[in-house]
């Protein structure tokens, strides 16, 4: 799916842009969003190489917990 962004490299910053417009559509103010997006994503994605299932369990895990404590 990340191949269809045409990201190259660069795949992981549009999970962070994504995230972002999700939460702010759900009314999360958006820089509170783009600092929610960036905590769960942050440096926690290899470029070139898509995650294991362990680093994706790791920042839907921080994404929700972050999410939960917004709300």
């Amino acid at each position: 799916m990340a191949d269809r962004t045409r990201a190259e490299s660069g795949w992981y910053g549009h999970c962070e842009q994504v995230l972002g417009w999700f939460l702010a559509y759900n009314g999360i103010d958006e820089e509170r969003a783009r600092e929610i997006a960036e905590s769960a994503v942050g440096g926690r994605f290899g470029s070139w190489t898509a995650p294991d299932v362990v680093v994706v369990d790791t920042v839907s895990s921080r994404f929700a917990r972050t999410v939960d404590g917004t709300r």
